[in-house]
């Protein structure tokens, strides 16, 4: 389980690693973009050498200080959203895996259960025979495997190593050569921005490292090819069928062609001068035996003679050595006759008294073996005990692995529910922003719109006046209208205005007439009244009044929007509480299910003794049978004539003698069940104080994550009331 839990944690290290290198590369392209527009743009402004920047600017609408929706907690808000994006997809994968590993083992308990449910009961001698001896073929085959890959193994090591030691050279030579440049540039690295990565530079290094590869490379191929063209020249000097490698090692007693040549010389040199020599002591013999020839002739009989005389003696000597040989062979022969007929008598004295031993041996096991035979019942019965047991153990398993997965369906099913509201709020925020810019540009209109109006009419009560001078007494019906109407239609627009920021405002009528008339009318009466016309300009209450009205709009907008920014900041802040604290009880669960696997593997490995205890026995028993059947003819034999003796002395069996055994057995079937029941009890109680201990745990996280939520509802609240209390 270590090695499981540190390979996954080194895939998850790994799955992070990836993460981190892809967000590089995003930035990346982007300061790629940015640098090429910038260059486009710089190179459209120079386009036929003249700059056509005349640094106009277009009157751009007021800028909005949104201090409530700022681009950096915006991006901090997706840059959260896709890491827990990316842990939940983590979490799902080791999932995942752990579904997998527990299918395995569920596969394997299940095929157990087969094979032993195929071997139907009690398992004989002759299977368990042929099981132990398959399994022991298997053994060595798989410890002849394990040696040869550690053979393997080692080779492989050592080219690694050597390999490891030829690139280390490589390096230190290239390290030397680039440690001056990449000194400086790393100096330059350092002086930039943490987001800023010098790709130039880099690219640079990459080009010089593949060109001191590429002269490596060449340097190599010559190298080699002067290794060969050497070891051509050595196997002409050496010859077609001699190892160039035996020469080189020291120990071989090798010399080149031309020292073998060299050699042969002197000896041909060396036969010559002895062949002259014997050519001369030659002719000096053949003028001594001619004088000698008469003399020689008379010796040969007398030589003759004694030749034979020496063979006949060496004949009778050679006769007389095989005799003597013989002699003593036939006597060791005879003297170990003695030792082996010795030792034969030693044998059967003690032969006989094995047998004796034997016999006594053989009634004890019998008896052994009525004992063995009430063990093996007790064995077996606690046997489908303990199966029970791993019954019961792997139902549990398989429950508290249910409701950890049902759990976990929960736990994304929260999570998606939280990353689709956080999109929802995004959306709407996007279209209360749209609306409130589409709203800014009307109100910049309808303000340009009025102020031209309102200096129409001022150009216009210019020229008016003349005529009313002429006509002191009283004022035209016209002139009347239209003054009248001028300020109506001001009106007219402030009601649109008004009717375009909020849907639930009054119509244009209704508001006419609730609201008094404008200044120039009441300027206008008055003269009338007194008999004296005097232009008066609009008044700047009736100017006011409608952007008045527009910032009450806005201000309830802004107040609304920053309420629903608040709500998603502390929706966002608890969703991340939440997430830790789920995180720790994924963590919690995940040591849990490690710990049943333990208990598991444990049972397991229980059971395996347990079998390998009941095949021992049943190979005991199995002997004490045979040797029973072999030594129990004999004493059937013995017990059937003192049976018949006995018969008529005791004719009626007594019933007490009967239930004497029956009792016995009950009783002791009893303590069995008795001992097993406390057994069962004493498990049962460690398994409620586990899930007891489990549930506590379960219930303080849960507390501690209704507490920090409460904590982080309270600091929302406080802000929310400092803000209103500020505003």
């Amino acid at each position: 389980m270590e090695s499981t839990d540190e390979s996954l944690k080194k895939q998850f290290q790994l799955l992070q690693e990836q993460q981190q290198k892809k967000l590089l590369r995003r930035k990346q392209r982007k300061e790629e973009r940015e640098k090429s527009a910038m260059s486009a743009v710089s190179a459209s402004s120079n386009a036929f050498g003249i700059d056509d920047n005349l640094n106009l600017k277009l009157s751009e609408p007021p800028k909005i200080n949104n201090s409530y929706l700022s681009e950096e907690l915006v991006d901090h808000l997706n840059n959260q959203i896709r890491e827990l994006k990316d842990e939940n997809g983590r979490a799902y994968r080791l999932l995942s895996e752990r579904d997998f590993e527990i299918r395995n083992l569920k596969k394997k308990w299940e095929e157990e259960k087969a094979a032993m449910a195929a071997a139907g009961g009690p398992v004989t001698n002759e299977t368990a025979g042929l099981k132990i001896v398959e399994l022991s073929k298997k053994v060595r085959d798989l410890t002849a495997e394990l040696e040869s890959e550690k053979t393997k193994s080692k080779q492989l090591s050592k080219k690694c190593h050597d390999f490891q030691q030829q690139l280390s050279n490589i390096t230190t030579e290239t390290r030397s050569m680039t440690g001056s440049s990449t000194s400086l540039r790393s100096i330059q690295v350092e002086e930039k921005p943490e987001g800023e990565i010098d790709v130039k530079g880099l690219q640079e290094k990459l080009k010089q490292t593949e060109s001191k590869l590429l002269d490596f490379k060449n340097q190599c191929s010559t190298l080699k090819q002067e290794l060969n063209k050497a070891q051509k020249a050595l196997q002409a000097e050496v010859g077609d069928n001699v190892n160039v490698q035996t020469c080189l090692n020291g120990t071989s007693n090798w010399r080149g062609r031309a020292q073998q040549i060299l050699a042969l010389h002197k000896r041909v040199e060396e036969l010559k001068s002895q062949l002259e020599s014997q050519n001369v002591s030659g002719e000096g013999d053949i003028y001594d035996l001619t004088g000698d020839s008469t003399s020689a002739r008379r010796k040969t009989a007398v030589d003759r003679q004694r030749e034979q005389q020496r063979k006949i003696e060496k004949e009778r000597k050679e006769a007389q050595e095989k005799q003597a040989a013989e002699m003593k062979t036939l006597e060791e022969e005879n003297n170990s006759l003695k030792q082996k007929l010795d030792a034969s008598k030693t044998r059967n004295k003690v032969l006989s008294n094995e047998v004796k031993a034997n016999k006594q041996q053989l009634q004890t096991l019998l008896q052994k073996g009525q004992h063995d035979d009430e063990l093996i019942e007790a064995l077996m019965k606690q046997q489908t005990q303990l199966r029970q047991m791993l019954d019961d153990a792997t139902r549990a398993q398989h429950e508290v692995i249910s409701k950890n997965q049902e759990k976990l369906t929960e736990m994304a099913a929260k999570t998606q529910h939280d990353n689709n509201i956080v999109e929802q709020l995004k959306k709407i925020v996007q279209e209360k922003e749209g609306k409130v810019k589409h709203l800014e540009q009307e109100i910049h209109q309808l303000k340009l719109n009025h102020l031209q109006k309102t200096q129409m009419e001022g150009v216009d009560s210019l020229f008016y006046p003349r005529p009313i001078r002429q006509q002191p007494s009283g004022i035209p019906v016209r002139q009347q209208s239209t003054l009248s109407s001028r300020p109506s239609t001001a009106g007219n627009d402030i009601v649109e205005l008004e009717f375009t920021v909020d849907s639930a405002t009054p119509t244009p009528q209704s508001r006419l007439s609730e609201r008094p008339p404008s200044g120039k009318s009441t300027s206008v009466g008055e003269s009338q009244g007194a008999g004296d016309l005097s232009w008066a300009p609009p008044s700047r209450k009736s100017n006011s009044r409608p952007p008045s009205g527009l910032n009450n709009v806005d201000r309830q907008l802004l107040v609304d929007l920053q309420h629903q920014c608040q709500e998603h900041v502390t929706s966002a802040k608890v969703a991340e509480v939440e997430r830790e604290k789920l995180m720790e009880l994924v963590q919690v669960l995940q040591s849990r299910l490690d710990e049943a696997n333990k208990k598991y593997n444990d049972c397991q490995n229980e059971l395996i003794q347990q079998r390998r205890k009941n095949v021992q026995l049943e190979k005991q028993s199995g002997k004490a049978k045979l040797d029973g059947k072999g030594g129990g003819t004999s004493a059937r034999k013995k017990s059937t004539a003192k049976s018949s003796l006995s018969a008529s002395v005791t004719a009626m069996p007594t019933s007490n003698e009967e239930e004497q055994p029956t009792t016995i057995t009950n009783v002791e079937e009893l303590q069995i069940n008795l001992e097993i029941q406390r057994d069962e009890n004493e498990a049962l109680k460690a398994a409620l104080q586990s899930t007891l201990k489990a549930k506590e745990e379960d219930l303080k996280m849960y507390n501690t994550m209704i507490e920090e939520t409460k904590k982080v509802f309270l600091q929302a609240l406080r802000q929310y009331k400092q803000n209103v209390a500020g505003t």
